[in-house]
């Protein structure tokens, strides 16, 4: 008789293992990705971002963040663009969102996505999951929601995630309407930079990232504060440092275009991947330029390593994005960054693509500014909003993109696209 049941156990888990699968996993996408990334979505998500800066306000006061549902999945579609999850969507109602999404799978008998759907309730000091979904397997609601509990219960061991849990007050669902409460703290800001990067990047990728970041500080110590050197002159050595690891081509070059970015974005990874300071903030010691400008190299540099990290597409939009901002209030309209950006876009494609190795080995060997990028210095640059305009049209006329096909034909020739 124990041996009967034994097997019956056996056999219902081996069933088990079969059915569930097939039920969870489908087909087809439940939630197809976004068709295009407008640039004005970024643009509305930066302005986000601005308005709700803890930096800027007041320690311990609670504030809102408002969205309707269509700048809700505006935001979703950013965390799509960033993490490629297929597809993501929100449905508001009074006291109620209904979360759908869909994740790729790796190849499997069963199906290509996981498809699911969660009806999240609002309640006093949170929410509470009504139904989930899985595929065509339905989880019930009292299960989900005690998980979820349990799973939070087991996180706040984390002092970031505990303190950001405490952060956020009450969340309100009405009609096409969420509002968020919250209460941010001076320290949090830095704590969630710092557990994003040790989520995000695995130990191995902060260990070369670290090693970078080292040697171009080696590479800089020399250098007098303030002063400005080329930026091909530390991009060599950091490039032939990665030839002689003899790791993974592609891995090694994103942590050093990384590490690069980090400096020149004033971040010190040091202090973001191993901690002990207040801040992860550093101003550059030493600055860098190319062709004889501080802004071909952060243009350059800074989209290389968006590219590697997070995408060509995001990278070309905020690059774009920049230049629009400062055309209507900053120093105008300059196809020569934009020419910079495109470059650096091109060089984190095949830098981690399958010219990886290529590429590495003509960086290492790189001696002049034009080992690195053409001289779009004859481009039009500097342009008020009513200048560009008035010569070149709207960002996509006829007349703007005969630039950037100039540009992409100037970089189609330069040896690292070769």
């Amino acid at each position: 008789m124990k041996r009967l049941i034994a097997w019956s156990v056996l056999f219902a888990m081996l069933a088990g293992l079969t059915v569930l699968p097939w039920l969870m996993l489908d087909d087809a996408p439940a939630i197809e990705p976004p068709a295009e990334f407008r640039r004005t979505d970024l643009v509305w998500v930066k302005s986000l971002f601005q308005k709700h800066d803890p930096r800027g306000q007041t320690p311990d006061v609670i504030h809102s963040i408002q969205l309707d549902e269509a700048d809700l999945n505006r935001l979703l579609n950013y965390a799509v663009e960033l993490r490629q999850i297929n597809g993501i969507a929100a449905e508001l109602t009074p006291g109620l969102a209904t979360l759908t999404a869909t994740l790729a799978v790796p190849s499997n008998p069963f199906g290509r996505y996981l498809n699911f759907t969660a009806e999240m309730a609002d309640v006093p000091g949170g929410i509470r999951i009504q139904s989930l979904q899985l595929g065509s397997l339905p989880v019930p609601g009292m299960l989900a929601d005690g998980l979820a509990r349990l799973a939070h219960r087991w996180l706040r061991r984390d002092e970031t995630y505990a303190s950001l849990a405490d952060a956020f007050s009450q969340v309100n669902f009405d009609e096409n309407l969420a509002t968020l409460d919250y209460r941010w703290h001076p320290k949090l800001l830095t704590q969630l930079e710092r557990k994003s990067a040790e989520l995000l990047i695995a130990p191995e990728d902060q260990a070369r990232m670290l090693a970078y970041a080292e040697k171009l500080d080696a590479l800089l110590k020399p250098h007098a504060r303030g002063s400005t050197v080329p930026l091909v002159s530390v991009i060599a050595p950091l490039f032939a440092h990665a030839q002689e690891s003899r790791g993974d081509v592609a891995e090694e070059n994103r942590a050093a275009l990384t590490a690069l970015a980090a400096y020149l974005s004033g971040i010190s990874l040091p202090r973001l991947l191993e901690g002990g300071s207040q801040s992860i903030r550093r101003a550059p010691r030493v600055l860098l330029s190319l062709h004889g400008r501080r802004d071909f190299a952060e243009h350059f540099v800074i989209s290389a390593a968006i590219t590697v990290n997070g995408g060509s597409r995001l990278a070309n939009a905020i690059g774009l994005i920049k230049e629009e901002e400062d055309a209507t209030k900053g120093s105008g309209f300059s196809f020569t960054d934009l020419a910079a950006n495109h470059a650096g876009v091109k060089l984190g494609e095949r830098a981690t693509g399958d010219a990886a190795a290529q590429v590495q080995q003509r960086l290492a060997i790189a001696r002049s500014d034009a080992d690195l990028l053409p001289d779009f210095r004859d481009l039009p640059e500097f342009m008020p909003q009513a200048e560009f305009d008035r010569r070149f049209g709207p960002v996509g006329s006829p007349r703007y993109l005969k630039v950037i096909d100039r540009i992409d034909a100037r970089l189609a020739a330069h040896p690292l696209a070769q």
